[in-house]
């Protein structure tokens, strides 16, 4: 009986350590995930409304990347459409895109399309005000 005793006691000496060991790699973990939610809240808090406008058009709505219509929409469209209750954007093609927007109650659509500049080698744009919508549009 004696014989056993310290092979318990190296026993129960390796589950705490293990236990130690995985309770510190867990509060590791969770302070990583802390930190990285964190600097997720501070990049949306240091947005601007224009940003945020931009950002949920092109990426939550068209589901598109486009950085040069982010920059567009917060520089000439936003200060047209800043009062309006809906705001929606459709991505028609790679370089089209119909922006439907709330007047005052009345629905208006925009066209908005994409060109590159070479001679200023830069994306420019050009808007169209159109009575077509996404449902005449597309369905019949």
């Amino acid at each position: 009986m004696l014989k056993i005793i310290p092979f318990v006691l190296l026993a129960v000496l390796f589950i705490s350590c293990s236990k130690e060991d995985k309770q510190k790699t867990d509060n590791k973990q969770n302070q990583t995930t802390s930190q990285q939610n964190n600097a997720v809240d501070d990049t949306d808090t240091n947005m601007t409304k224009e940003e945020i406008f931009s950002s949920t058009l092109v990426q939550d709505i068209a589901g598109d990347e486009n950085e040069d219509l982010q920059i567009y929409l917060e520089e000439v469209i936003y200060p047209m459409v800043s009062k309006s209750n809906k705001v929606t954007l459709e991505k028609i093609s790679g370089s089209l895109y119909l922006l439907s927007y709330d007047d005052n109650g009345t629905m208006k659509n925009l066209l908005l399309q994409e060109y590159y500049s070479p001679v200023k080698d830069e994306m420019i744009f050009d808007k169209i005000e159109t009575q077509t919508n996404a449902v005449k549009q597309f369905v019949k």
